[in-house]
């Protein structure tokens, strides 16, 4: 009887007579368990961390990257405004925090008492802003800001 362990793959068998593929065969090589000295019987485990303190790992540090990320796109910037009024009254009108901030130089440069005065009235607002333009150097895009920020105060 033939059996896998004293087969010889090597040997030419009448079926493969004709071809060549009866040299390119490789030898059956298989090693059991008990084959193996004792010392090499211990099977080890695959990893000594647990698949599970992996996976938790991973998911905390994803957590805490994605609670610093909305952290720090919802929080409110610190804009330099005089008074709490500017602040509410710059929410309540939706103005950017460069708004906000053009806002308050541009009355203390016109030197008015409280910055809220600014949202009385477009007259109120026109005077503020000629006023600080004496003192303070506009930029290009401050200007554009200053037809922005009148249109959303006083065209509602």
């Amino acid at each position: 009887m033939i059996s896998p362990a004293n087969m010889d793959l090597t040997q030419v068998t009448p079926f493969f007579a004709d071809s060549d593929i009866s040299h390119s065969l490789p030898l059956m090589n298989v090693t059991r368990m008990t084959d193996l000295a004792p010392q090499y019987q211990v099977v080890s485990e695959d990893s000594s961390i647990p698949m599970i303190v992996i996976v938790g790992v991973v998911l905390a540090l994803t957590a805490i990257a994605g609670g610093v990320t909305w952290y720090y796109r919802t929080r409110e910037p610190e804009v330099p405004t005089s008074d709490a009024l500017t602040m509410d009254l710059c929410r309540a009108h939706g103005l950017s925090i460069y708004h906000r901030g053009l806002i308050d130089r541009l009355a203390t440069a016109a030197e008015l008492p409280h910055t809220a005065e600014m949202f009385l009235s477009p007259s109120h607002f026109d005077a503020a802003v000629a006023k600080a333009k004496q003192s303070v150097r506009l930029r290009r895009h401050h200007h554009g800001w200053l037809g922005e920020i009148r249109r959303m105060l006083f065209d509602a």
